[in-house]
C-alpha cells in the first residue's frame, strides 16, 4: 500500500460528505490501485462493485476519473470498459482510444452507433485490425479515415484501401 491508496480516512470523508470532489478522488484512487495480481479476491470483487456503482454517478467528473485511471488497465472487467466507452465523449474517449479490454466487436459497435469523435478515437488506437478499419471506412467519417490512414498501427486490407481512394481520393 502506498500513500496514494484509498485509506480509512478517505472512506470516512466520503461517508461524511459525499461531495463530487470526494467521489472523484475515491474513483481515482480505487481505479489507480486496481491490480488483480495484488488484490485478494474479496478486494477485487469490492473494487469492481464500486466501479459499477460509480458508472451511474451523475457527475461526469467521477466517471472521467474512472476512465482516465482504467484506460490502460488490461484487467478491467469487460462490462465496465464497455460502459465507460459508451458514456459521454469526455468519459468515453480515453477508453475508446486506449483500452485493450475492448474487442473488435465492441469497437465496430462503437463505430456504427456512436459519434464522429469516438470514431476518430478508434482510428487512433495503437493497433487497429482490418475489420475495424473496414468499419471506419464504411462510416464515411473523413476525420476518422484520415487518422486511420495516418496510423502506422492500422491494418488496412487492400480492398478497404481502394475504397478510401475511391471515396476520399479527391480530397486533400
Amino acid at each position: 500500500m502506498t500513500a496514494d491508496d484509498l485509506s480509512q480516512a478517505d472512506v470516512q470523508r466520503l461517508l461524511a460528505a459525499p461531495t463530487v470532489e470526494a467521489r472523484a478522488q475515491t474513483a481515482e484512487k480505487i481505479a489507480r490501485a486496481f491490480d488483480p495480481t495484488t488484490l485478494s479476491a474479496a478486494e477485487r470483487s469490492l473494487a469492481e462493485a464500486i466501479f459499477r456503482l460509480m458508472l451511474n454517478d451523475a457527475e461526469v467528473r467521477v466517471r472521467l476519473a474512472l476512465a482516465e485511471n482504467l484506460k490502460e488497465n488490461r484487467q478491467v472487467p469487460h462490462d465496465v470498459a464497455v460502459a465507460l466507452a459508451s458514456d459521454v465523449g469526455q468519459v468515453a474517449l480515453p477508453m475508446v482510444e486506449f483500452s485493450q479490454v475492448l474487442t473488435d466487436d465492441d469497437l465496430v459497435a462503437i463505430i456504427v452507433s456512436q459519434n464522429a469523435a469516438k470514431q476518430i478515437a478508434v482510428a487512433g488506437r495503437a493497433a487497429v485490425s482490418e475489420d475495424v478499419s473496414r468499419a471506419l471506412v464504411d462510416s464515411g467519417n473523413e476525420g476518422a479515415v484520415t487518422r486511420l490512414v495516418e496510423n502506422e498501427g492500422a491494418e488496412i486490407a487492400e480492398s478497404t484501401f481502394h475504397k478510401v481512394v475511391d471515396v476520399f481520393g479527391e480530397r486533400p
